[in-house]
């Protein structure tokens, strides 16, 4: 597909272009999509499909944080604890 003449909106505070179906087609997004967007130079922006989310990197990520945190006493017990005396 060419390059297309696309109109600038505002958007809330921002301001937003709007694609059309056959492109929104050829770089596999849908609504929810997210897209990366960059700067390459002067007046000139490139678009990307972003990678997919992985379930299994983001967690395996969140196990090696929990490993580096210690256990600690819950909070409401020692509270509890505390209100006693």
């Amino acid at each position: 597909m060419g390059a297309l003449d696309l109109p600038v909106a505002r958007w809330g505070n921002g301001l937003a272009v709007r694609i059309s179906a056959q492109m929104a087609r050829e770089l596999n997004v849908s609504e929810g999509s997210v897209i990366q967007a960059e700067v390459v130079g002067p007046a000139q922006l490139r678009l990307a499909s972003a990678k997919p989310f992985d379930t299994k990197a983001f967690l395996d990520r969140l196990d090696r944080l929990h490993e580096r945190m210690p256990m600690t006493e819950p909070v409401v017990d020692s509270m509890r604890r505390d209100a006693r005396y």
